[in-house]
């Protein structure tokens, strides 16, 4: 019974992956700004992708309410200026064919074409980038920059987009977008890619690149990132004819763009949350109220909604679900409490034995089978662990989990927690990789990759400190008893019925296995090694020596007992000694993490060039590495053996 319902919950966990919703493509609708800073009065601007829209079907929402009266107007007839720099390639490559002639053919249109508010830049680039006219609305000056250009040289691509982002610098005012036409791969850049995707994302800008392949040197699949990565769109060709086109294409998308404004009804609130919906399609993005942002400073997220995510767009579909998280849930409860009836279990054969004493150790009836024991997974499959460990040499790691799952008192054998644990990571891994990406889902793996084992290591580590902190007690309980009169079974007994666990637990272990047969020395010595006890094991040594030589037991416990306290008393000055060192580890080893998280909250774009460029990469695996070392380093200094 029970491996058909493990066999369930695998087919549950995998039919939850299958119905996740997939990932979406272009989207209809996104927003490129939002100005707060005359809250409440909020102006958005919106670009949409695909036809101009119907202007009445536009609705907005704030912070979850729907806004009743908004203003909808064309980018062109508002006071927002937009910012367009031509990035255009003049290396020696685009003379051939006539490919600058018709790029520059295009470019002219392009300007011919601009609306009142635009202002135009020309950028280009071949040895080195070049601005060749800056920013102006003024069709004069812009079509003698373009007639102007020349074909000469390598390829500069990586530099000219990072010069030409560095023009909004001048005007944060602007809009701001690049378009970028290239028919070569970068060749002689001192900026790497990377550096320049950096500085595109800083300055909020959106890049509309034109690859022009075919002559086996074009990067269009760099082009496409660049687009991608900044919420633009890659094009390209193989013939320089169909640049005008591919001009006019991206005009269109630019010109299609309008300024939505209202009123705030937001009180009390510091952020304002903007959701913008065209039709089926709808985009949403947060600024801080008094506050601008343009392009990834929005922080949008769009969601189209004209298509159904799979299964769950479907009303029979969701129910499907449902049912089966139901049933994962309660198939999860019910191995919980076979956990529970398991340990029950376990306890009554153990308290069978004590009622019986030395009896039970002959076999006679009520004590249940080794048999009956149940466990939480198929045998199987603990069979299956068992058999892969083997073969991997790994048998010994699963001997050693077994002591240590002893040790923290959690009642799993190792394969079953081989099992759990695989599982814990896999799947939720999974769902992470599916609903969240990549980096989601490595950063799951390692959570769940290391918390279990961090977890056993604190439960175990908490259970040995707490034996360690009763054995002078028990030690002192031990003694009253042989002075008493008792043996040393029997006043180990006393002591295990008297004092409170782990010590009462193990040691009422020790007592039934002796009954069992098993010598008591052993017991003690096997219990100082599961533990890990360094000064239970110098008991089971005075132990060994007095049954050999003879003595006085009593006495010698009562002095072992009184070295743990005074070691104990030590170890307590030395902590309190050490903490200051201990919280300076602490402080500075948490440090770069929390200011690096207070000014990626405060100011996002001020991060992008370190997680951008190579070298910024490199310095961040510098900073973690040199702090793990200084933090281990520090930990070595204050951790004193007493």
């Amino acid at each position: 019974m029970r491996s058909r319902l493990a066999a369930v919950a695998a087919v549950l966990c995998a039919l939850t992956v299958l119905v996740a919703p997939p990932a979406h493509a272009a989207d209809a609708v996104s927003i490129r700004s939002v100005d707060a800073t005359a809250f409440p009065a909020v102006k958005v601007n919106v670009l949409f992708a695909g036809e101009r829209p119907n202007l009445a079907d536009v609705s907005v929402r704030e912070n979850g309410r729907i806004v009743p009266d908004i203003e909808v107007v064309p980018l062109s007839e508002s006071q927002t200026p937009v910012g367009i720099v031509l990035v255009v390639d003049t290396s020696g490559s685009m003379k051939a064919a006539g490919k600058l002639d018709r790029a520059k053919a295009a470019a002219s249109q392009f300007v011919a074409s601009k609306q009142p508010n635009d202002q135009l830049a020309v950028v280009s680039f071949d040895n080195e980038a070049r601005v060749a006219v800056n920013f102006t609305n003024d069709a004069a000056p812009l079509d003698a920059a373009v007639a102007g250009l020349e074909a000469k040289g390598e390829t500069a691509l990586w530099d000219g987009v990072r010069v030409a982002s560095g023009l909004f610098a001048e005007r944060p005012d602007l809009l701001p977008y690049l378009v970028v036409l290239s028919d070569g791969a970068d060749t002689v850049s001192r900026t790497p890619f990377d550096a320049a995707l950096g500085a595109v994302k800083a300055a909020g800008a959106s890049a509309y690149t034109i690859a022009l392949t075919g002559g086996g040197e074009s990067d269009a699949a760099a082009l496409g990132r660049l687009a991608a990565d900044t919420g633009g769109t890659a094009l390209q060709t193989t013939d320089s004819r169909q640049l005008a086109g591919l001009y006019q294409q991206v005009q269109r998308v630019l010109q299609n763009q309008y300024e939505v404004a209202w009123t705030s009804g937001v009180t009390g609130a510091s952020e304002l949350e903007v959701t913008v919906k065209v039709g089926a399609a709808l985009a949403t993005a947060r600024v801080p109220v008094q506050a601008a942002g343009v392009g990834a400073a929005v922080q949008p997220r769009v969601v189209p909604s004209d298509a159904a995510p799979g299964v769950l767009g479907s009303g029979s579909g969701l129910v499907v679900v449902l049912v089966l998280v139901a049933l994962a849930a309660g198939l999860f409860a019910y191995l919980i409490a076979g956990y529970v009836r398991r340990d029950r279990h376990n306890l009554a054969i153990v308290q069978a034995y004590g009622q019986r004493g030395g009896a039970a150790a002959g076999g006679g009836g009520g004590a249940p089978a080794e048999g009956s024991e149940r466990s939480l997974v198929p045998e199987v499959m603990r069979r299956a662990v068992e058999a892969t460990a083997r073969a991997a040499g790994g048998m010994s790691v699963l001997d050693q989990l077994e002591g240590k799952l002893e040790q923290a008192d959690v009642k799993l054998k190792a394969q079953e927690f081989v099992i759990f644990y695989g599982a814990g990571v896999a799947l939720p891994t999974l769902l992470a990789l599916v609903a969240g990406g990549p980096l989601i889902a490595l950063a799951a793996l390692l959570i769940l990759a290391l918390l279990p084992i961090a977890v056993l290591n604190q439960l175990a580590s908490r259970r040995q400190k707490s034996f360690t902190d009763q054995l002078p007690d028990a030690l002192q309980l031990l003694a009253s008893s042989l002075r008493a009169g008792y043996s040393l079974a029997q006043g180990l007994e006393a002591v295990a019925a008297e004092i409170d666990d782990p010590m009462g637990r193990e040691l009422r272990r020790v007592v039934l296995e002796s009954r069992l047969g098993r010598d008591l020395e052993v017991a003690l010595d096997d219990t100082a090694k599961r533990m890990q006890s360094p000064d239970f094991d110098w008991v089971v040594i005075a132990i060994r020596i007095q049954r050999e030589v003879g003595g006085n037991l009593a006495e010698l416990l009562s002095s072992v007992a009184e070295t743990m306290v005074s070691r104990e008393r030590l170890r307590r000055e030395v902590s309190a000694l050490t903490a200051e060192g201990r919280l300076s580890a602490i402080i500075v080893g948490a440090l770069p993490v929390v200011v690096g998280a207070a000014l990626y909250v405060l100011n996002p774009g001020y991060l992008v060039p370190l997680f951008a460029s190579t070298i910024g990469k490199a310095m961040i695996l510098g900073g973690v590495v040199f702090t793990v070392v200084g933090f281990a380093w520090m930990r070595k200094v204050i951790t004193i053996d007493v």
